[in-house]
């Protein structure tokens, strides 16, 4: 047999279509796919519609780029239409030449792309999942079905543009009934869901002065800025530019403000599509784009309750996707190896900052004092389990203990209180309510603060220290810290 012979085998179209729908998109994320090709296009306005009916329910993302020429869009929606490996324009958001095809074929199995170049005719190409199996052929069909043409016709009123239908949603509202309010709902809820998840994956490109306007039935998109950098209490930490294989690699690290700096309105907006605890981590953009939200990156960390103000931006340029393992769908990345321990190291610093914030409800990063803080409550360990204790030397302690005329009954009080912390009750209550859990005087007026506030700088008062060195003591004992406007009005005229 000569050594140049050759069977060629190419794959069966109706088996490997339907292998293809497997790539592990959800609706979200498929769809974030479709923008990229819109912003990709050069849009500045991407509209994505959702049509309500049951069964028959249907999707179109509509945008105003520069659409595509008759050979263009063939060559688009061909599986596989780009190499990864050849390299491509910094703006381009795609990577393997699949992503229209599989996002959409992923939700439904008819899709339907109409495009125009600018002032040129309307083109039309459409896979129907049900042709190709029964003929096991990549036909490309050359028109939309009569039920598409409705869902097609803004197109008509842009200059150029595309607009890409998907029909008999078989992933999302199979056997959906149009007239049940159960199923309607349902359909609603994951537009909200697409609403968050584009917000978040997009909300660098819809800021600034060349921003891409995205609305979703007509509603504009609202940008999640995962860092909350307006706000005043964001601690931004140094930059760390990296270099991986003559590329910079920029990674900014954040800790978000302690709750009880926010708003309810700030704290909902912050908590992001997934919740507070989920968004902790990484967050590895390409070109502004969002590609992974909040993961620790495979450093064997746990997502932690006391981690979760911690939030570190990666850019990368897209030259590095294969060394960073971007897959299809773009929602997971994998460091090099020569990159591991610096990432490591920088989001060590952020965790241990984000405790601190956590810890300390809210307290500065900086102490105002390089003296320990003083605590009421000290936890101690024994037999590999956590006691606490009240701090006997504390100001306020030993002062009722030097004091009171029954001293036994004062001590056996406050080995009661530490014996009977209902520890198990604080558990399931931060668990259940982490975000819940009050600062310490919430609710309380300025009066009663500062009784308890006078009392203690009396005390420091009495032992000798001037006004001065009593307010900084008092920054040294937890919590009032907390409040520096009525530490300020202590002086040496205070009673």
């Amino acid at each position: 047999m000569p050594a140049d012979s050759f069977d060629r085998t190419p794959p069966h179209a109706a088996s490997i279509v339907e292998s293809l729908r497997a790539f592990g998109y959800d609706l979200p994320t498929a769809l974030a796919d479709l923008v990229d090709n819109s912003i990709a296009a050069g849009a500045r306005q991407v509209w994505l519609r959702f049509e309500w009916a049951g069964a028959d329910s249907v999707i179109a993302v509509i945008d105003d780029g520069h659409g595509m020429s008759a050979i263009e869009l063939v060559e688009a929606m061909r599986f596989g239409s780009h190499s990864p490996l050849v390299p491509r324009a910094p703006s381009d958001l795609g990577r393997f030449g699949l992503g229209l095809k599989t996002a959409s074929l992923s939700q439904c199995r008819r899709l339907t792309v109409r495009s125009r170049r600018d002032g040129a005719a309307l083109e039309t190409r459409c896979w129907d999942l049900d042709t190709i199996a029964a003929t096991d052929d990549w036909r490309l069909l050359h028109s939309a079905d009569s039920s598409a043409e409705p869902h097609l016709a803004h197109l008509a009123t842009l200059p150029h543009g595309t607009t890409v239908l998907w029909q008999q949603l078989d992933r999302l509202t199979r056997d959906q009934q149009t007239q049940s309010d159960k199923h309607h709902q349902r359909f609603l809820g994951r537009i909200e869901g697409v609403r968050r998840h584009l917000g978040m994956v997009f909300h660098r490109l819809m800021t600034g002065h060349d921003a891409v306007r995205i609305f979703v039935n007509d509603r504009p998109l609202t940008p999640w800025d995962p860092f909350m950098e307006s706000h005043e209490a964001t601690h931004r930490l140094p930059t760390d530019p990296l270099r991986f294989n003559g590329v910079r690699v920029t990674v900014q690290p954040f800790v978000l403000p302690h709750f009880s700096r926010l708003t309810k309105a700030e704290h909902e907006h912050g908590a992001g599509p997934h919740g507070w605890l989920a968004h902790q981590g990484f967050y590895v953009y390409r070109r502004d784009r969002l590609l992974v939200a909040g993961d620790w990156l495979g450093f064997g960390w746990a997502k932690d309750e006391h981690l979760k103000l911690a939030r570190i931006a990666i850019e990368l340029p897209n030259t590095l996707d294969h060394d960073w393992q971007i897959n299809v769908t773009k929602s997971r990345a994998t460091p090099p190896l020569a990159l591991r321990d610096d990432l490591k190291r920088i989001a060590e610093r952020a965790r241990a900052e984000a405790k601190n914030v956590y810890t300390h409800r809210g307290a500065r990063l900086t102490p105002q004092s390089s003296t320990e803080r003083t605590h009421l409550w000290t936890p101690m360990a024994k037999h590999d389990r956590t006691f606490y204790q009240i701090n006997r030397e504390h100001p306020l302690v030993r002062q009722a203990m030097e004091s009171t005329g029954d001293r036994a009954a004062l001590t056996a009080l406050l080995r009661l209180l530490q014996e009977t912390i209902p520890l198990q009750h604080i558990t399931i209550s931060s668990t259940e309510k982490p975000d819940c859990q009050p600062q310490p005087f919430e609710g309380a007026d300025e009066t009663q603060i500062m009784e308890v506030m006078l009392t203690l700088f009396r005390s420091f008062r009495a032992s000798g220290c001037t006004a001065e060195e009593a307010r900084t003591r008092l920054l040294t004992h937890w919590p009032f810290e907390l409040f520096p406007a009525l530490l300020a009005t202590l002086d040496e005229s205070t009673p």
